[in-house]
């Protein structure tokens, strides 16, 4: 069956001071498909995320194009950027407490990211987020909107970043080890989420992980980094069944999340 892409990373390099941090990135990602992103720490996998989302520290130089639905986001004017960034592309952070203001409700938070992008009312954006709120599992949303997030537990924070993610509807969903803190009840019920979003839509999905259980549970494509260079993409049944470069056949031979 033919893919639609939707990103394509082309000859992608990242620099900061006289450090190479990725080096000739070559990465696609299809409409309605799950891209798993693995490899170790420190291997640039994160960095990666900031660069297609346009976030690169301030000191860091990149080169070559970040094409999203054939536009150039490194071309793009930062007022077209803030728009295609959440409308279009949604970042799921590892870390919930730093995409917050600790001074806002939850329902604050709501409020400004859906109406810096659609016209609604307050009734209907409290609507968008208590649904949004129930799809990830997340009890009594109607008292959780009045919360701060320091008043949240890490795990339910992040998972109220993630349906404020659902709730704008993008059409690529970047996650960063999106399932990290939570518990195994709650880890599968947002990978059948994504499972989800990716049967039921065009959204293309790319998560960012260290374990191998989630990529055989839900990925369509794997894309392997090492040392800040892209050693393989391949579907994920040539990935555990043929794999080609060394160091996947040592991530695979070990079995274990590193």
């Amino acid at each position: 069956m033919e893919r639609k892409i939707l990103l394509q990373v082309k000859d992608l390099n990242v620099q900061i001071g006289e450090q190479e941090i990725l080096s000739a990135i070559n990465l696609t990602a299809n409409k309605g498909r799950i891209l798993g992103l693995i490899g170790e720490s420190g291997s640039g996998k994160s960095m990666l995320c900031q660069a297609i989302m346009q976030s690169l520290p301030a000191m860091a130089k990149s080169t070559g194009q970040i094409l999203y639905q054939n536009t150039d986001l490194t071309s793009v004017t930062k007022e077209r950027l803030r728009d295609y960034r959440g409308r279009h592309i949604s970042m799921i952070t590892q870390n919930p407490l730093v995409a917050f203001d600790s001074n806002q409700t939850i329902e604050r938070h709501f409020r400004e990211t859906i109406k810096a992008h659609y016209v609604m009312n307050k009734k209907e954006i409290r609507q968008v987020a208590i649904s949004a709120m129930n799809k990830v599992n997340l009890p009594n949303p109607e008292k959780l909107l009045q919360y701060y997030p320091f008043q949240l537990s890490g795990g339910m924070l992040q998972r109220v970043m993630i349906a404020l993610s659902f709730a704008m509807q993008p059409k690529l969903y970047i996650a960063d080890e999106p399932t990290t803190a939570l518990d195994t009840v709650n880890q599968k019920k947002i990978l059948s989420l994504f499972n989800q979003i990716r049967n039921n839509t065009d959204a293309a999905i790319i998560i960012v992980t260290h374990d191998l259980g989630v990529i055989a549970e839900i990925a369509d494509e794997v894309a392997v980094m090492y040392k800040g260079e892209l050693i393989e993409q391949a579907n994920v049944f040539d990935f555990f069944d043929a794999p080609q470069h060394w160091y996947t056949k040592k991530l695979l031979q070990s079995r274990i999340t590193f």
